[in-house]
C-alpha cells in the first residue's frame, strides 16, 4: 500500500505524518554528499579502469602492436621487392638494347653480305654475257665472211654465166 501511494505522489506536499513523508524523510538529502558512497564509486571506478587495462586494453594493444610491426615488416619486404624488380627490370633492358643492338648489327652484316653476294653474282652474270656477246659477234662475222665469199663467188659466177649467155645470143 505504500508503494501505491508512493506511486500516486502528486504535486501536492505530503502530509506530515502520512507514509509518502515517511519515506521521503528515509531518502538522504540530494544536495548533501555521500563520503562513503563518493568513496566506493570511485574505487569501483579505478577497479573497471585496472581491470580493462589489463583484461582488455592490453591485449587489444598487443594485437596493434603485433600488426603494426607486421606492416611495417611487410612494407619493407615490399620495398625491397619493389627495389629488386626496379634493378631487375633496368637489367633486362640493358640487356635488351644489347641484344637488339647486336641483332640490328648482325642484320646490317648480313645485308652487306648478301648485297656483296648480289653483286659478284651480277658481274658473273656480267661477264658470261659479255662473253657469249662477244663470241656471238664473232661467230656472225665469222658467218657474214662467209657469207660475203659465197656471195661473190656467185655474182661472180652468175656475171660469167650471163656473160656467156650474152655471148651466146649476140
Amino acid at each position: 500500500m505504500a508503494l501505491l501511494e508512493l506511486a500516486n505522489l502528486t504535486l501536492r506536499s505530503p502530509q506530515e505524518g502520512g507514509p509518502v513523508a515517511r519515506i521521503l524523510a528515509q531518502m538522504p538529502d540530494p544536495m548533501r554528499p555521500d563520503l562513503p558512497a563518493l568513496l566506493f564509486v570511485i574505487v569501483l571506478l579505478v577497479v573497471l579502469y585496472l581491470y580493462l587495462r589489463v583484461v582488455f586494453f592490453q591485449p587489444i594493444t598487443k594485437v596493434m602492436e603485433d600488426r603494426d610491426r607486421d606492416l611495417n615488416a611487410g612494407g619493407d619486404a615490399k620495398a625491397q621487392a619493389a627495389a629488386l624488380l626496379e634493378a631487375r627490370q633496368k637489367d633486362y633492358q640493358s640487356r635488351l638494347k644489347d641484344l637488339r643492338a647486336q641483332a640490328f648489327e648482325r642484320r646490317k652484316a648480313l645485308s652487306d653480305a648478301a648485297g656483296k653476294e648480289k653483286q659478284r653474282l651480277l658481274d658473273e652474270a656480267r661477264s658470261k654475257a659479255q662473253a657469249e656477246r662477244l663470241a656471238a659477234v664473232e661467230s656472225l662475222k665469222a658467218q657474214q665472211a662467209t657469207a660475203k665469199q659465197n656471195l661473190l663467188a656467185q655474182v661472180d659466177a652468175l656475171a660469167e654465166s650471163m656473160a656467156q649467155t650474152l655471148l651466146k645470143q649476140a
